[in-house]
């Protein structure tokens, strides 16, 4: 099938990291590999029709219209597991800040803004090398498998990338051992480890 398999394209606000609080316009691709237990977003796993990159521009125009000045999230899913090198070409010469989301496990070299990278444990936290000289911020979600040895050496190739601790949606518990782990990185000296939230679950918005 030609084109791009899509989940949803939405507005919203940014609820993570480094940009939360800002218009975006979400373009949430469907399929992913790596099937995380506790993905929020499993309905992007394998529920998506595919469109064409005008098609999809076209819907982006429209909530553009209503939401000037947004910025473009490409996320997923896993947004690198398909072909968007035109997509996100054609944004760029509309003037679009155009970020991405990805796991990190693949590379493309393509104009993207602003690279948030979610390493994920069922992936032994691999970062693909070419990826590390592009990401903008590191998000980890705090589940049994992340510890802070993990974090060191994550820490240890991204020095001065902001690397935010997300508790594992939807234990309560796991903000106390969020808090906990982000005390011990801060005592052994990572000074880019930060606590991170997911805002839009404040607000109850996608």
């Amino acid at each position: 099938m030609e084109g791009i398999k899509i989940n949803e394209i939405f507005w919203s606000a940014q609820g993570e990291g480094v940009r939360k609080g800002i218009s975006s316009i979400f373009v949430r691709l469907a399929g992913c590999s790596l099937g995380c237990t506790y993905c929020d977003s499993k309905s992007a796993w394998h529920t998506g029709d595919y469109f064409t990159t005008e098609k999809i521009i076209s819907m982006i125009e429209q909530f553009e219209k209503s939401y000037p000045q947004s910025q473009v999230v490409i996320t997923g899913g896993e947004p690198l597991e398909q072909q968007i090198e035109e997509l996100v070409s054609l944004l760029k010469e509309k003037g679009l800040f155009v970020a991405i989301e990805t796991n990190g496990n693949h590379f493309k070299d393509i104009p993207i803004d602003w690279w948030t990278v979610s390493p994920k444990d069922v992936s032994d936290f691999r970062i693909d090398d070419k990826l590390r000289m592009k990401i903008s911020e590191i998000k980890l979600v705090v589940n049994d498998n992340l510890n802070f040895e993990v974090i060191r050496s994550i820490s240890g190739k991204n020095i001065n990338t902001p690397i935010f601790l997300q508790p594992q949606f939807p234990d309560p518990d796991r903000f106390e051992v969020t808090f906990k782990l982000f005390e011990k990185c801060i005592r052994g000296g990572f000074s880019n480890v930060r606590l991170g939230v997911q805002m839009h679950r404040s607000f109850n918005i996608k």
